[in-house]
């Protein structure tokens, strides 16, 4: 009983040293960075008098090529005569802009990125003229490595017709 107490105690000792050694290794430095739920709370704090609806986070390795870098897609259903607001921020570490992409299947509506002049903005605002399910893409203007959080809110109602 003594010997299984013992070997019990051993693996577990083993467990810990090899799982604080695999996150202390130099690839696993992003770990302690801004993201996640801290990231989210950051961009909660941003969206002012909106009403906080839904987040979406995203951490996206290095793309090979810049004029299709690598995003994440989710979908989202929006509502006629809504205003909604869009805010979206990259952790600290990350040295890229980040881009939040509001489309459908054959338009595209919004972007907190102007491709004209490279000017990315912390939100954009959509009134929603038709009742429908929209896509948002996540995605960073050089293809570097971050993670981002995004939220959408709810600013008011407002006539379509």
């Amino acid at each position: 009983m003594r010997q299984k107490i013992k070997s019990n105690l051993l693996n577990t000792k083993l467990f810990f040293i090899v799982s604080l050694l695999v996150l202390l290794l130099p690839g696993h430095s992003n770990i302690f960075a801004q993201c996640g739920l801290a990231l989210k709370d950051v961009v909660l704090k941003e969206i002012g008098k909106a009403t906080y609806l839904k987040d979406f986070r995203v951490r996206l390795e290095e793309g090979k090529n810049n004029s299709k870098p690598p995003s994440e897609e989710f979908t989202i259903l929006l509502n006629k005569g809504t205003h909604y607001r869009f805010n979206i921020k990259a952790d600290s570490t990350c040295e890229d802009q980040v881009i939040l992409k509001l489309y459908d299947f054959n338009k595209f509506y919004g972007s907190n990125f102007d491709q004209a002049d490279g000017t990315s903005y912390e939100f954009f605002d959509f009134f929603c003229a038709k009742t429908q399910v929209y896509y948002l893409a996540i995605s960073f203007a050089e293809a570097r490595p971050g993670c981002a959080a995004a939220i959408v809110s709810f600013v008011e109602n407002y006539n379509a017709n």
